[in-house]
């Protein structure tokens, strides 16, 4: 039988799995949506659910493409605010923060990862659709898409104050902020219509060798400030900070880690993506990153002591008075350097929100697109198909079982040998040949194209009418963080791995997973309320 681990052969007498009589080894074949379980020979973990296949020419991304993605996603903004934590909670307090952080971070991911090869999701959304139904995809690629949304409002705030005291230097002084920023969004245009995450690797790589730069600028300002008798340096390594320190630093820490939105993604484009080639992708990126940011934020605060902002570079010598000539430009290197970053990482984030939206599309479209008692979504779907430039005549009859087909199995319990001891059930299992990227709404120039500009538009004028980025940081960090990064992927693994069957029934159930995905999710419940009660006291005051 093809399935996956938790599906197995039912024992003579034993409780029939739901999946039992849907597909066959036989019948797989490469025109149906069982050719997806086509069994590579060098797959160890051949019933997984990948889409594209395991072997599928549709993989482009090799092991260094892939953590170069995930690093350029977690690489953003949120590495300027890391010197002020390093200032407000000492270094000691810090790296064990960042290290729990960094941890967490990782086994969520990996947990996301596992439930997308259980239950067949393609997307953040569709794993949460698998795990508790379909509201729950909606909801999520709601929460999702404002997210960051909210994250692209902030990204451009950061370009506008990188990029204008550089234009204006360039170009003249009287030259306004808003339409630098203009100016940039445009330019950025071509890389926030790419359409995968592959497409923009070699900006990747870009983004990873500009913020280290600035982060070898930092540790050398630092560094010269500890030999430089005549510059006192005071740097707090065994502080003990406050519960309001702790409470407003660790969402900063949590934000500069976030990546989930695109782990899924890095998946379905990986080459032979086995699940130990996975977890070396995700521990080579989240290893690279800690280093990284670790030694940015310990270089700023060292390199501006007490004096360190809330953005680094709001320390950084913007002249050459008071400054050696190359300390100047190598410090100027680091701010372009910085400024590039954020550029790469403004489509990295785009792109996922972009996804977002179109899913929650691609929900009412599958829901309503055959539908003919109403006339106005009838209307609705036919002007969605003319205004594409691209369309064929498939896609005009397209339905919900031509792109993905979704098995129930709700009610009815995993484990063939021993049904009663099994509480924890999957809601649905999606089987795709091909992932939710190449669904028909995800293909259509209109949706693309507009959802690009619609997107774009919001977040400039978000950025124009917000004041500052703290307070979308202090908005998003403390709440929507938490939920993204390890309350939804916890709980989704908890209910998709419970299902799975033990090792004693034949199955290869992550017991200690189980249990460590509880504690990520009892403390990330706990710091997400505690955490936005103290930011909202915090706004009011």
């Amino acid at each position: 039988m093809i399935g996956y681990d938790s599906f197995n052969d039912a024992e003579e007498g034993g409780a029939k799995s739901p999946l039992d009589d849907t597909v066959s080894t036989e019948e797989a074949s490469d025109g149906d949506a069982a050719g997806c379980f086509a069994i590579a020979a060098d797959n160890p973990h051949p019933l997984d659910h990948l889409a594209p296949p395991f072997d599928s020419d549709q993989r482009p991304s090799t092991l260094l493409v892939g953590a170069f993605n995930l690093i350029a996603t977690i690489i953003g903004g949120g590495v300027l605010s890391l010197p002020i934590v390093f200032k407000k909670c000492g270094v000691v307090v810090t790296t064990l923060a960042m290290v729990l952080s960094a941890g967490m971070t990782y086994m969520s991911l990996v947990m996301l990862c596992y439930c997308s090869r259980r239950g067949g999701g393609s997307s953040y959304g569709e794993v949460m659709r698998s795990a508790f139904g379909a509201r729950t995809e909606e909801a999520v690629s709601w929460l999702l898409g404002v997210y960051l949304l909210l994250s692209l409002v902030a990204y451009m705030i950061l370009a506008r104050d990188v990029w204008t005291p550089l234009a204006r230097q360039a170009f003249g002084a009287h030259m306004e902020a808003d339409c630098i920023l203009l100016g940039i969004t445009c330019l950025l245009l071509p890389l926030l219509c790419q359409r995968s995450l592959h497409a923009l690797r070699k900006a990747c790589y870009l983004g990873f060798v500009s913020i280290f730069v600035l982060c070898i600028a930092l540790c050398r300002g630092g560094f010269d400030n500890v030999k430089d008798d005549s510059v006192e340096v005071h740097v707090e390594y065994f502080k003990m900070p406050s519960a309001e320190d702790v409470l407003f630093c660790f969402p900063i820490i949590t934000c500069a880690f976030l990546c989930h939105f695109n782990i899924i993604a890095i998946q379905n484009a990986l080459q032979k993506p086995t699940r130990e080639r996975m977890q070396n992708l995700t521990w080579y990126a989240i290893g690279a990153c800690f280093v990284l940011m670790w030694m940015l934020g310990l270089g700023g605060y060292v390199y501006a002591g007490d004096d360190t902002a809330g953005n680094i570079l709001l320390n950084v010598p913007m002249s050459k008075e008071g400054v050696n000539a190359s300390d100047y430009y190598l410090f100027l290197l680091g701010r372009i350097g910085c400024g590039i970053t954020i550029l790469v990482v403004m489509p990295m984030n785009l792109l996922p929100c972009r996804e977002s939206l179109l899913e929650v599309i691609d929900i009412n479209f599958h829901r309503t697109h055959h539908r003919t008692d109403h006339e106005r979504e009838k209307c609705c779907w036919t002007l969605f198909h003319r205004l594409n430039s691209y369309e064929s005549v498939q896609d005009a009859d397209i339905t919900t079982e031509d792109e993905v087909l979704e098995m129930s199995v709700e009610g009815h319990h995993l484990s063939s040998e021993h049904p009663e001891d099994c509480d924890n059930h999957l809601t649905s299992v999606l089987i795709r040949q091909e992932p939710i990227q190449s669904d028909y709404v995800f293909r259509n120039a209109l949706a693309h194209y507009g959802s690009t500009f619609l997107i774009a538009g919001a977040s400039y004028l978000g950025a124009v009418a917000v004041s500052g980025v703290a307070v979308v940081w202090s908005f998003i960090g403390s709440s929507m963080a938490f939920f993204v990064a390890f309350v939804l992927p916890c709980a989704s693994f908890i209910v998709v791995e419970s299902a799975v069957p033990t090792v004693a029934e034949g199955g290869d159930r992550k017991e200690s997973w189980i249990n460590t995905a509880w504690a990520i999710l009892c403390f990330s419940i706990v710091g997400a309320v505690v955490c936005t009660v103290n930011n909202t006291i915090g706004l009011w005051r």
